[in-house]
């Protein structure tokens, strides 16, 4: 692809030829003839301008001065878009494998894919230009939208409703129950989950993820959110629209997360909290009650990220508090010691 057509893409400014042949996205310690090279680190810049690479991709504030390059005031989002001239094709063409089994009564709509030993149950719909790779399953009365992309081994149970563009990667499970028990005399009984899970339009759920239908109603996850791997988003939870979450989180039931959160990496989140539009909690803190729009919080139980961080100044400095409490304690013990000398010289 010519660089004048990946400035296109990228949304970048092209300094220098456009026409140059670019064959591949590397990194600088791979950076070969044909390639597109970023430069996130302007420490960078030189290694990159000696390197055998044909281009450069470069943040807004630097100027290259010995190839022809890219500039982009968000060198990420260039980068990403870049990179999707790349990608390997991860849709293929529509056809329906021999060994996928689907229901008489299945709506199956055109151009979809469906890959080896896909199950498709009674009464499911797939819209067109849909993508199901090898061993994925899809319950009955299920409904997935267009133009999306379940990888293999996926499971989606009844009942629960996929918009459109909606990517989930491989092991995830989408509508197995919530964890819900009442006890009594020492037994747990098991309380039915008779609700469903609803993922809006462009949203991305990672491997090995798990989102659990509602006990009544819906689990829902708005447009455009991104779950990352090995996240735990339990019953009747609502999660806005734009909302990312990374690994290992935990979202208990009833909690609802507002647009534009960011909860990162093992954080938990208690039943029935809110969390509110732009908040950000920060890695493995621990949420036990609302968190206002637009805060930042860290640390168990969650608070203010400000807040928290003075506290960890201030435990940082208890073991020298520690060293000179105990001079003090030495130096009162020695004086008394020395005043009950003296009253009994007395």
């Amino acid at each position: 692809m010519k660089l004048a057509q990946l400035a296109l893409l990228a949304r970048a400014e092209l300094v220098g030829s456009g026409e140059i042949e670019i064959s591949a996205i590397t990194d600088l310690a791979h950076a070969h003839a044909g390639a597109l090279v970023m430069v996130s680190d302007p420490r960078d810049l030189s290694a990159a301008e000696a390197s055998p690479a044909a281009a450069l991709l470069v943040a807004g504030t630097v100027t290259p001065s010995a190839k022809p390059f890219l500039r982009s005031v968000n060198l990420r989002a260039a980068f990403a878009r870049v990179l999707s001239a790349f990608a390997p094709e991860e849709r293929g063409p529509g056809e329906i494998h021999p060994s996928a089994v689907v229901a008489p009564d299945a709506s199956i709509g055109p151009d979809v894919l469906l890959g080896p030993f896909v199950v498709v149950a009674s009464g499911a719909a797939i819209g067109p230009r849909t993508t199901v790779h090898a061993g994925t399953t899809i319950g009955s009365r299920v409904r997935i939208g267009a133009d999306c992309l379940l990888h293999p081994r996926v499971t989606i149970y009844a009942d629960c409703v996929l918009g459109d563009r909606v990517t989930i990667h491989s092991g995830t499970v989408i509508g197995s129950d919530g964890f819900g028990y009442a006890t009594e005399e020492g037994t747990h009984l098991k309380v039915p989950h008779l609700g469903r899970v609803v993922i809006e339009d462009d949203v991305e759920i990672g491997a090995n993820a798990a989102v659990d239908r509602a006990t009544l109603g819906e689990t829902r996850i708005g447009r455009g959110t991104k779950i990352d791997n090995l996240v735990q988003v339990a019953h009747n939870v609502l999660i806005g629209e734009g909302v990312l979450v990374v690994s290992q989180v935990g979202i208990s039931g009833s909690v609802t997360i507002g647009n534009g959160v960011v909860l990162a990496g093992q954080a938990g989140v208690v039943d029935h909290r809110r969390i509110g539009a732009g908040a950000r909690v920060l890695a493995r803190a621990g949420v036990t009650r609302d968190v206002p729009d637009g805060a930042t919080v860290s640390g168990f139980p969650a608070r203010d990220h400000r807040e928290e961080m003075r506290a960890m100044a201030s435990v940082q400095r208890l073991p020298d508090l520690a060293e000179r409490v105990a001079a003090i304690e030495a130096q009162l013990a020695g004086r008394s010691r020395r005043q009950g000398a003296r009253k009994r010289r007395g």
